[in-house]
């Protein structure tokens, strides 16, 4: 399959709708995620072990990160715990590692650098030092009109650096201004297309450089 040909079927495919993106930071977990049930939603990296705990699935379900997918422990998270109607976006360089069965279901895009935003996947991604970045820029082509990112603290402690236990947590504290940036960058071109992108987590990085909105009052 063509890369660049295939995504283009996703464009505008969620027009006007309302969009969840489910980051792993440890908020999350405070969140009643049933009420998720019936919305759009885009999930990541461990996103999945919350589904059957909460009784949704993820329309979508993004990964960037090679560690990620190579990883022993976490690779299930990826393929074997997905729900088998969500639709999968992965960064191109993922694709020798990734499960051949899934691979009729995936959209695998080239990355093109870190700090950005594009608004047509069929050329690529802006990766961002964050896997929120790909779900950011697949909500946008997709055509949502508001985005709502769940559980994306940028807190990375060495003792609860995302809402699942890690034996081996992956640290990116080095990258947080980087993801900063690269998410206020995001929301700000949402603004000037009459878009929203707003943050959920209180205890977030974010809080000073995008609108938040506490996820309870959403419903």
């Amino acid at each position: 399959m063509r890369l660049s040909k295939s995504i283009r079927s996703l464009k505008n495919k969620e027009y006007g709708r309302r969009a969840f993106i489910l980051a792993n930071g440890p908020s999350i977990k405070e969140e009643n995620l049933s009420l998720l049930k019936g919305e759009l939603v885009i999930g990541m990296n461990a996103s999945t072990l919350l589904e059957e705990e909460h009784n949704f699935s993820s329309d979508y379900y993004v990964v960037s990160d090679t560690r990620f997918i190579t990883h022993p422990e976490k690779k299930r998270f990826a393929t074997n715990l997905l729900s088998p109607n969500t639709v999968r976006v992965l960064r191109e360089e993922l694709k020798e590692y990734d499960e051949p069965s899934l691979q009729d279901r995936t959209y695998y895009l080239k990355a093109l650098k870190r700090d950005g935003f594009s608004e047509n996947l069929a050329a690529g991604f802006f990766f961002g030092c964050t896997t929120t970045m790909l779900a950011i820029q697949l909500a946008y082509y997709l055509g949502a009109a508001e985005v709502y990112l769940l559980g994306c603290d940028l807190r990375y402690t060495a003792e609860s650096p995302r809402f699942y236990k890690e034996n081996s947590p992956q640290l990116e504290d080095s990258f947080t201004s980087v993801q900063i940036w690269n998410i206020s960058n995001a929301s700000e071109l949402f603004l000037s297309k009459g878009k929203k992108l707003l943050n959920c987590s209180e205890r977030s990085f974010l809080r000073p450089h995008i609108e938040y909105k506490p996820f309870r009052e959403l419903f």
